[in-house]
């Protein structure tokens, strides 16, 4: 059951999962999954509360605003048309092809089901074909080895560390950075996003 009172709007469609822009229906999903502390440790985050007016605030704002640097997707469960997560291309650099992929699927219930590698993949098919970009990359904390995994499987690749970058109470973790490019990309997956006019 999703949080819209109308079937949202859907531009990517994989087995597992539909991405479609973010709507204000979406903000107290946001909002709750932003006040996670498993979620933000996940996602590299910073351990910090995040009001409800701040949230519509901040998020209203990524909504509203037409931006060709930053794109925001809501991840829907393919099956139930479920809001289950979101995820982002920003920094798009068009001059030198370059972006970085962001995602977070909110509930503990709704990881490791694979939710995470599909969309990943079709994050980053839309970069290289709608954008053209011929380099996307991320990261994650070392101790995050599932959506390393995920990541992998995507067909995303770790290009370096820096160490000891991140800490959590009294643990410190690596940030592992990581890199798709078209070559291998397309090498593991085909695009779902077809070229009518294609040869």
């Amino acid at each position: 059951m999703t949080t819209n009172s109308r079937e949202p709007l859907i531009l990517l469609n994989g087995e597992l999962v539909s991405l479609g822009p973010l709507s204000k229906a979406d903000i107290p999903n946001l909002t709750r999954w932003c006040n996670d502390p498993i979620a933000l440790l996940l996602g590299g985050d910073d351990l910090i509360p995040i009001t409800e007016t701040r949230s519509e605030a901040l998020w209203t704002k990524f909504i509203e605003e037409e931006n060709d640097k930053r794109i925001f997707f809501t991840i829907y469960e393919k099956a139930s048309m479920r809001p289950i997560g979101m995820c982002n291309l920003r920094d798009i650099n068009t001059l030198h092809g370059t972006g970085e992929l962001g995602i977070l699927i909110g509930d503990a219930g709704d990881r490791g089901k694979g939710y995470g590698t599909e969309t990943v993949a079709l994050l980053a098919d839309y970069g290289f074909t709608a954008f053209g970009l011929k380099n996307i990359w991320l990261d994650t904390l070392s101790v995050n080895t599932g959506a390393i995994r995920a990541y992998e499987k995507a067909g995303f690749r770790e290009i370096g560390r820096r160490r000891a970058a991140h800490h959590f109470g009294n643990e410190v973790y690596d940030v592992v950075l990581m890199a798709g490019v078209p070559e291998e990309f397309y090498a593991l997956h085909k695009s779902v996003i077809v070229n009518p006019y294609g040869s």
